[in-house]
Protein backbone atom coordinates (compact mmCIF):
# COMPACT_ATOMS: atom_id res chain seq x y z
CA UNK A 1 0.00 0.00 0.00
CA UNK A 2 1.30 3.47 -0.57
CA UNK A 3 2.62 5.90 2.18
CA UNK A 4 -0.23 7.39 3.91
CA UNK A 5 -1.24 10.49 3.81
CA UNK A 6 -3.27 13.23 5.77
CA UNK A 7 -5.93 14.07 2.76
CA UNK A 8 -8.69 15.80 4.94
CA UNK A 9 -9.60 16.23 8.04
CA UNK A 10 -12.97 15.41 9.17
CA UNK A 11 -15.23 16.74 11.75
CA UNK A 12 -17.64 14.36 13.81
CA UNK A 13 -18.67 16.59 15.97
CA UNK A 14 -21.34 17.88 13.67
CA UNK A 15 -19.44 21.15 14.20
CA UNK A 16 -19.29 21.51 10.33
CA UNK A 17 -22.53 20.91 8.38
CA UNK A 18 -23.60 17.66 6.91
CA UNK A 19 -22.63 18.24 3.28
CA UNK A 20 -19.24 19.52 4.49
CA UNK A 21 -18.46 16.25 6.63
CA UNK A 22 -19.54 14.10 3.15
CA UNK A 23 -17.43 16.10 1.09
CA UNK A 24 -14.68 16.12 3.12
CA UNK A 25 -14.97 12.48 3.60
CA UNK A 26 -15.64 11.64 0.03
CA UNK A 27 -12.28 13.21 -0.84
CA UNK A 28 -10.59 11.49 1.63
CA UNK A 29 -11.57 8.06 1.05
CA UNK A 30 -12.03 8.13 -2.58
CA UNK A 31 -8.47 9.00 -2.69
CA UNK A 32 -7.07 5.65 -2.20
CA UNK A 33 -5.79 5.37 -5.13
CA UNK A 34 -3.36 7.74 -4.54
CA UNK A 35 -2.39 6.89 -0.94
CA UNK A 36 -4.53 5.14 1.96
CA UNK A 37 -6.12 8.49 3.50
CA UNK A 38 -4.76 9.20 7.54
CA UNK A 39 -8.55 10.82 8.74
CA UNK A 40 -8.14 12.86 12.35
CA UNK A 41 -10.49 14.57 14.02
CA UNK A 42 -10.51 18.20 12.94
CA UNK A 43 -12.38 20.80 10.38
CA UNK A 44 -12.03 21.44 6.93
CA UNK A 45 -13.10 19.76 3.68
CA UNK A 46 -13.62 20.55 0.22
CA UNK A 47 -17.16 21.15 -1.29
CA UNK A 48 -18.41 18.56 -3.30
CA UNK A 49 -22.14 17.82 -5.08
CA UNK A 50 -23.53 14.59 -3.11
CA UNK A 51 -23.63 11.55 -5.64
CA UNK A 52 -26.65 10.81 -7.09
CA UNK A 53 -27.33 7.36 -5.29
CA UNK A 54 -30.72 6.49 -7.00
CA UNK A 55 -32.07 5.92 -3.49
CA UNK A 56 -34.53 8.45 -1.94
CA UNK A 57 -34.16 5.97 1.60
CA UNK A 58 -31.43 7.06 4.48
CA UNK A 59 -30.09 4.33 5.68
CA UNK A 60 -30.98 3.23 8.88
CA UNK A 61 -28.22 3.74 12.11
CA UNK A 62 -27.56 0.41 14.51
CA UNK A 63 -25.72 0.66 17.95
CA UNK A 64 -23.76 -2.39 17.69
CA UNK A 65 -23.14 -2.14 21.41
CA UNK A 66 -26.91 -3.16 22.15
CA UNK A 67 -26.60 -6.91 20.94
CA UNK A 68 -30.33 -6.79 19.90
CA UNK A 69 -28.86 -4.76 17.30
CA UNK A 70 -26.60 -6.39 16.29
CA UNK A 71 -29.01 -9.43 16.00
CA UNK A 72 -31.39 -7.35 14.30
CA UNK A 73 -28.72 -6.09 11.60
CA UNK A 74 -27.45 -9.79 10.94
CA UNK A 75 -31.45 -10.68 10.29
CA UNK A 76 -31.77 -8.13 7.49
CA UNK A 77 -28.67 -10.30 4.88
CA UNK A 78 -30.29 -13.56 5.02
CA UNK A 79 -30.65 -13.00 1.27
CA UNK A 80 -27.26 -11.89 0.81
CA UNK A 81 -24.02 -13.36 -0.14
CA UNK A 82 -21.61 -10.60 0.99
CA UNK A 83 -21.80 -7.79 3.75
CA UNK A 84 -18.86 -5.23 3.15
CA UNK A 85 -18.03 -3.22 6.57
CA UNK A 86 -16.53 0.63 5.90
CA UNK A 87 -14.25 2.14 7.91
CA UNK A 88 -11.86 4.91 8.90
CA UNK A 89 -8.50 2.72 8.77
CA UNK A 90 -7.41 4.31 12.02
CA UNK A 91 -10.17 4.16 13.78
CA UNK A 92 -10.20 1.49 16.48
CA UNK A 93 -14.14 1.97 17.26
CA UNK A 94 -14.47 0.80 13.61
CA UNK A 95 -12.88 -1.99 14.16
CA UNK A 96 -14.95 -2.77 17.30
CA UNK A 97 -17.46 -2.68 15.42
CA UNK A 98 -16.69 -4.71 12.61
CA UNK A 99 -15.51 -7.48 15.23
CA UNK A 100 -19.32 -7.37 17.04
CA UNK A 101 -20.69 -8.19 13.37
CA UNK A 102 -18.16 -10.64 12.64
CA UNK A 103 -19.18 -12.76 16.07
CA UNK A 104 -23.07 -12.16 15.35
CA UNK A 105 -22.41 -13.70 11.99
CA UNK A 106 -20.54 -16.37 12.89
CA UNK A 107 -23.14 -18.15 14.80
CA UNK A 108 -25.41 -17.79 11.92
CA UNK A 109 -23.22 -19.01 9.39
CA UNK A 110 -20.60 -21.07 9.92
CA UNK A 111 -19.40 -20.92 6.59
CA UNK A 112 -18.01 -17.46 7.07
CA UNK A 113 -15.71 -16.33 5.43
CA UNK A 114 -13.50 -12.71 5.65
CA UNK A 115 -11.88 -10.64 3.02
CA UNK A 116 -9.79 -7.44 3.90
CA UNK A 117 -7.74 -4.83 2.47
CA UNK A 118 -5.08 -5.27 4.58
CA UNK A 119 -3.35 -7.79 2.40
CA UNK A 120 -2.03 -8.19 -0.22
CA UNK A 121 -3.12 -11.19 -2.66
CA UNK A 122 0.35 -12.68 -3.35
CA UNK A 123 1.34 -12.87 0.61
CA UNK A 124 -2.03 -15.42 1.09
CA UNK A 125 -0.27 -18.37 1.59
CA UNK A 126 1.66 -16.82 4.82
CA UNK A 127 -1.83 -15.55 6.22
CA UNK A 128 -3.34 -19.06 5.73
CA UNK A 129 -0.45 -20.27 7.64
CA UNK A 130 -1.28 -18.45 10.51
CA UNK A 131 -4.73 -19.04 10.65
CA UNK A 132 -4.17 -22.56 10.35
CA UNK A 133 -1.32 -22.29 13.19
CA UNK A 134 1.59 -23.25 11.23
CA UNK A 135 3.48 -19.66 12.30
CA UNK A 136 2.67 -17.17 15.04
CA UNK A 137 1.71 -13.52 14.54
CA UNK A 138 4.98 -11.95 14.26
CA UNK A 139 5.97 -14.29 11.93
CA UNK A 140 3.00 -13.66 9.69
CA UNK A 141 3.23 -9.98 10.06
CA UNK A 142 7.06 -10.14 8.90
CA UNK A 143 6.15 -12.28 5.48
CA UNK A 144 3.38 -10.55 4.50
CA UNK A 145 4.98 -7.35 4.68
CA UNK A 146 2.44 -5.84 6.60
CA UNK A 147 4.73 -2.92 8.42
CA UNK A 148 5.96 -2.05 4.69
CA UNK A 149 2.35 -2.37 2.53
CA UNK A 150 -0.24 -1.37 5.29
CA UNK A 151 1.75 0.46 8.06
CA UNK A 152 -1.90 0.88 10.06
CA UNK A 153 -1.73 0.18 13.44
CA UNK A 154 -2.07 -3.54 14.10
CA UNK A 155 -3.03 -3.41 16.94
CA UNK A 156 -6.49 -2.43 15.86
CA UNK A 157 -7.12 -5.18 13.57
CA UNK A 158 -6.00 -7.81 16.14
CA UNK A 159 -8.78 -9.12 17.60
CA UNK A 160 -10.64 -9.69 14.60
CA UNK A 161 -7.58 -11.51 12.99
CA UNK A 162 -7.45 -13.83 16.40
CA UNK A 163 -10.91 -14.68 16.42
CA UNK A 164 -10.38 -15.70 12.41
CA UNK A 165 -7.79 -18.33 13.52
CA UNK A 166 -9.62 -19.38 16.78
CA UNK A 167 -12.73 -20.34 15.05
CA UNK A 168 -10.60 -21.38 11.63
CA UNK A 169 -12.49 -18.40 9.86
CA UNK A 170 -10.88 -18.05 6.07
CA UNK A 171 -9.01 -14.82 5.74
CA UNK A 172 -8.73 -13.62 1.97
CA UNK A 173 -6.02 -11.44 1.04
CA UNK A 174 -7.88 -8.93 -1.10
CA UNK A 175 -5.73 -6.23 -2.34
CA UNK A 176 -3.40 -6.19 -6.14
CA UNK A 177 0.02 -5.89 -4.74
CA UNK A 178 1.63 -2.10 -4.20
CA UNK A 179 4.10 -3.28 -7.28
CA UNK A 180 1.13 -3.91 -10.27
CA UNK A 181 -0.97 -0.89 -8.23
CA UNK A 182 1.65 1.76 -8.21
CA UNK A 183 2.93 1.11 -11.78
CA UNK A 184 -1.10 1.91 -13.33
CA UNK A 185 -1.47 4.43 -11.11
CA UNK A 186 1.40 6.09 -12.91
CA UNK A 187 1.45 5.03 -16.46
CA UNK A 188 -2.51 3.16 -16.65
CA UNK A 189 -3.02 -0.25 -17.78
CA UNK A 190 -1.57 0.27 -20.63
CA UNK A 191 2.41 -0.26 -18.86
CA UNK A 192 1.75 -3.38 -17.30
CA UNK A 193 3.61 -6.40 -19.16
CA UNK A 194 1.75 -9.18 -20.34
CA UNK A 195 3.29 -11.41 -17.36
CA UNK A 196 2.09 -8.33 -15.21
CA UNK A 197 -1.30 -8.13 -17.08
CA UNK A 198 -1.93 -12.15 -15.55
CA UNK A 199 -2.00 -11.01 -12.09
CA UNK A 200 -4.99 -8.58 -12.70
CA UNK A 201 -8.86 -9.51 -13.82
CA UNK A 202 -9.57 -9.71 -17.60
CA UNK A 203 -13.11 -8.17 -17.18
CA UNK A 204 -12.65 -4.34 -15.31
CA UNK A 205 -15.42 -1.95 -16.11
CA UNK A 206 -15.33 1.49 -16.56
CA UNK A 207 -16.76 3.39 -13.36
CA UNK A 208 -20.06 5.23 -13.40
CA UNK A 209 -20.14 8.85 -13.47
CA UNK A 210 -20.84 9.68 -10.09
CA UNK A 211 -17.70 7.91 -8.79
CA UNK A 212 -15.46 9.33 -11.59
CA UNK A 213 -16.82 12.95 -10.77
CA UNK A 214 -15.22 12.21 -7.17
CA UNK A 215 -11.90 10.99 -8.26
CA UNK A 216 -12.23 13.96 -10.83
CA UNK A 217 -12.53 16.75 -7.90
CA UNK A 218 -9.74 14.56 -5.38
CA UNK A 219 -7.43 14.68 -8.48
CA UNK A 220 -8.20 18.31 -9.14
CA UNK A 221 -7.48 19.40 -5.47
CA UNK A 222 -4.30 16.88 -4.88
CA UNK A 223 -3.09 15.54 -8.50
CA UNK A 224 -1.17 12.24 -8.26
CA UNK A 225 0.34 9.89 -11.21
CA UNK A 226 1.16 10.88 -14.83
CA UNK A 227 -2.52 11.77 -15.58
CA UNK A 228 -6.17 11.76 -14.35
CA UNK A 229 -6.87 8.65 -16.57
CA UNK A 230 -4.02 6.84 -15.11
CA UNK A 231 -5.70 7.85 -11.54
CA UNK A 232 -8.96 6.83 -12.37
CA UNK A 233 -7.66 3.16 -13.66
CA UNK A 234 -5.81 2.73 -10.94
CA UNK A 235 -8.73 2.99 -8.73
CA UNK A 236 -10.58 0.72 -11.23
CA UNK A 237 -7.66 -1.86 -10.62
CA UNK A 238 -7.85 -1.65 -6.93
CA UNK A 239 -11.65 -2.23 -6.41
CA UNK A 240 -11.92 -4.61 -9.26
CA UNK A 241 -8.74 -6.56 -8.10
CA UNK A 242 -10.40 -7.21 -4.95
CA UNK A 243 -14.18 -7.96 -6.01
CA UNK A 244 -12.56 -10.83 -8.47
CA UNK A 245 -10.72 -12.42 -5.27
CA UNK A 246 -14.15 -12.46 -3.70
CA UNK A 247 -16.02 -13.44 -6.44
CA UNK A 248 -13.94 -16.50 -7.53
CA UNK A 249 -13.85 -17.62 -3.99
CA UNK A 250 -17.55 -17.23 -3.57
CA UNK A 251 -18.32 -19.07 -7.05
CA UNK A 252 -16.33 -21.97 -5.16
CA UNK A 253 -18.08 -21.96 -2.26
CA UNK A 254 -21.55 -21.29 -2.38
CA UNK A 255 -22.80 -21.95 1.13
CA UNK A 256 -20.26 -19.27 2.28
CA UNK A 257 -21.33 -15.74 3.46
CA UNK A 258 -18.36 -13.17 3.05
CA UNK A 259 -17.66 -10.27 5.21
CA UNK A 260 -15.45 -7.55 3.52
CA UNK A 261 -13.27 -4.71 5.56
CA UNK A 262 -12.08 -2.21 3.83
CA UNK A 263 -11.91 1.57 3.43
CA UNK A 264 -15.76 3.69 3.35
CA UNK A 265 -14.23 5.01 -0.35
CA UNK A 266 -14.04 1.83 -1.93
CA UNK A 267 -18.13 1.11 -1.42
CA UNK A 268 -20.00 4.59 -0.82
CA UNK A 269 -23.23 4.63 -2.70
CA UNK A 270 -22.32 0.88 -3.65
CA UNK A 271 -19.64 2.14 -6.13
CA UNK A 272 -16.64 0.52 -6.08
CA UNK A 273 -15.98 -3.47 -4.43
CA UNK A 274 -19.84 -3.58 -4.12
CA UNK A 275 -20.54 -3.06 -7.87
CA UNK A 276 -17.93 -5.24 -9.28
CA UNK A 277 -18.99 -7.84 -6.73
CA UNK A 278 -22.34 -8.13 -7.80
CA UNK A 279 -21.40 -7.66 -11.29
CA UNK A 280 -19.84 -10.88 -11.06
CA UNK A 281 -22.33 -12.61 -8.81
CA UNK A 282 -24.94 -11.72 -11.51
CA UNK A 283 -26.80 -9.70 -9.34
CA UNK A 284 -27.43 -7.11 -5.96
CA UNK A 285 -26.42 -9.80 -3.96
CA UNK A 286 -24.05 -7.96 -1.36
CA UNK A 287 -24.83 -4.87 1.06
CA UNK A 288 -23.13 -2.19 2.50
CA UNK A 289 -22.49 -1.17 6.27
CA UNK A 290 -20.53 1.97 7.03
CA UNK A 291 -19.47 3.81 10.07
CA UNK A 292 -20.77 6.82 10.86
CA UNK A 293 -24.24 7.91 11.95
CA UNK A 294 -23.44 11.06 11.38
CA UNK A 295 -24.15 10.37 7.25
CA UNK A 296 -27.58 9.18 7.77
CA UNK A 297 -28.81 12.57 6.45
CA UNK A 298 -27.40 10.80 2.59
CA UNK A 299 -29.83 8.66 1.13
CA UNK A 300 -28.27 5.62 -0.39
CA UNK A 301 -24.95 6.36 0.60
CA UNK A 302 -25.06 2.64 2.30
CA UNK A 303 -27.65 0.32 3.37
CA UNK A 304 -26.62 0.60 6.90
CA UNK A 305 -24.67 2.81 9.18
CA UNK A 306 -22.87 1.82 12.39
CA UNK A 307 -23.03 3.93 15.12
CA UNK A 308 -19.52 4.62 16.05
CA UNK A 309 -18.58 5.50 19.40
CA UNK A 310 -15.72 6.65 20.90
CA UNK A 311 -13.50 3.96 22.87
CA UNK A 312 -10.75 4.00 24.74
CA UNK A 313 -7.31 4.37 23.35
CA UNK A 314 -4.96 2.09 22.63
CA UNK A 315 -2.29 1.45 24.93
CA UNK A 316 1.10 3.72 24.52
CA UNK A 317 3.67 1.93 22.95
CA UNK A 318 6.64 0.99 24.64
CA UNK A 319 9.72 2.87 22.44
CA UNK A 320 13.38 2.55 22.18
CA UNK A 321 14.32 5.87 21.71
CA UNK A 322 15.85 6.08 18.00
CA UNK A 323 15.54 7.32 14.69
CA UNK A 324 16.22 4.75 12.41
CA UNK A 325 16.44 3.86 8.43
CA UNK A 326 16.44 0.80 6.59
CA UNK A 327 20.15 -0.59 5.81
CA UNK A 328 21.20 -3.04 3.22
CA UNK A 329 20.41 -5.93 5.23
CA UNK A 330 19.53 -4.21 9.07
CA UNK A 331 18.40 -1.37 10.22
CA UNK A 332 20.61 1.63 11.72
CA UNK A 333 20.08 3.89 13.83
CA UNK A 334 20.40 7.38 13.15
CA UNK A 335 19.91 9.35 16.23
CA UNK A 336 19.37 8.75 19.74
CA UNK A 337 16.68 10.29 21.93
CA UNK A 338 19.00 11.97 24.54
CA UNK A 339 18.28 9.88 28.08
CA UNK A 340 16.10 7.80 26.17
CA UNK A 341 15.65 4.11 26.24
CA UNK A 342 18.11 3.39 24.06
CA UNK A 343 20.89 5.91 25.37
CA UNK A 344 20.76 4.72 28.69
CA UNK A 345 21.17 0.91 27.63
CA UNK A 346 24.67 2.16 25.83
CA UNK A 347 23.90 1.94 22.30
CA UNK A 348 25.37 4.50 20.17
CA UNK A 349 23.98 6.54 17.44
CA UNK A 350 25.20 4.68 14.16
CA UNK A 351 25.05 1.02 15.56
CA UNK A 352 22.98 -1.36 13.15
CA UNK A 353 20.04 -3.43 14.59
CA UNK A 354 20.73 -7.16 13.75
CA UNK A 355 18.18 -8.93 16.59
CA UNK A 356 15.58 -7.97 18.93
CA UNK A 357 14.08 -10.69 20.98
CA UNK A 358 16.71 -13.32 19.51
CA UNK A 359 14.67 -12.79 15.97
CA UNK A 360 17.24 -11.40 12.86
CA UNK A 361 15.76 -8.03 11.93
CA UNK A 362 16.40 -6.71 8.24
CA UNK A 363 14.63 -3.89 7.91
CA UNK A 364 12.29 -1.58 9.90
CA UNK A 365 8.77 -3.20 8.74
CA UNK A 366 10.53 -6.18 10.24
CA UNK A 367 11.39 -4.55 13.31
CA UNK A 368 8.07 -3.63 13.87
CA UNK A 369 6.28 -6.64 13.46
CA UNK A 370 8.88 -7.58 16.59
CA UNK A 371 7.58 -4.31 18.60
CA UNK A 372 3.64 -3.42 17.96
CA UNK A 373 2.95 -4.95 20.95
CA UNK A 374 5.32 -3.95 23.41
CA UNK A 375 4.53 -1.36 26.39
CA UNK A 376 6.34 1.14 28.04
CA UNK A 377 8.43 -0.61 31.17
CA UNK A 378 8.78 -4.15 28.76
CA UNK A 379 12.57 -5.20 28.87
CA UNK A 380 13.50 -6.15 25.44
CA UNK A 381 17.01 -7.65 23.87
CA UNK A 382 18.51 -5.92 21.29
CA UNK A 383 21.25 -6.78 19.37
CA UNK A 384 23.26 -4.31 17.45
CA UNK A 385 26.42 -4.52 15.08
CA UNK A 386 28.89 -1.61 16.04
CA UNK A 387 31.59 -0.28 13.26
CA UNK A 388 35.35 0.46 14.86
CA UNK A 389 37.97 1.90 12.97
CA UNK A 390 40.51 -0.13 15.13
CA UNK A 391 38.87 -3.00 16.22
CA UNK A 392 36.60 -3.35 13.02
CA UNK A 393 32.96 -4.74 13.27
CA UNK A 394 31.73 -6.90 16.64
CA UNK A 395 27.71 -7.99 17.72
CA UNK A 396 27.30 -6.50 21.11
CA UNK A 397 23.56 -7.28 22.90
CA UNK A 398 21.70 -5.19 25.37
CA UNK A 399 18.57 -5.08 27.26
CA UNK A 400 16.69 -1.90 27.09
CA UNK A 401 13.77 -0.92 28.83
CA UNK A 402 11.07 0.57 26.92
CA UNK A 403 9.74 3.90 27.36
Amino acid sequence: MPNAVTIARIEHRNILGPMKILNALILALASCCAACATLEHGRGGFQLPVPKSGSNVKPTTFDLRDPRKTDELSDKLIEKRALFIGEIHDRPEHHQNQLRLIQNLYERYPNIVIGVEYFQQPFQTYLDDYLAGRIDEREMLIRTEYFKRWKIDYRMLQPILRFAREKHIPVLALNISDEIHTKVFHGGLKSLTPQERTHIPDDIQPIGNDYRNRLQTIFNAHPEGDSFESFVEGQQLWDEAMADVAANYLNDHPQTFLVVLAGLGHMMYHDGIPKALDRRLGGRLSAVAINGNQFGEFPGIADFLLAATSTDALPKPGKLGISIEDGKSDVRITELIPDGAADEAGINSGDHIVALEGMKVTNIAELKAVMFDKRPGDAVSVTVRREHLLSGEKELQFNVTLR
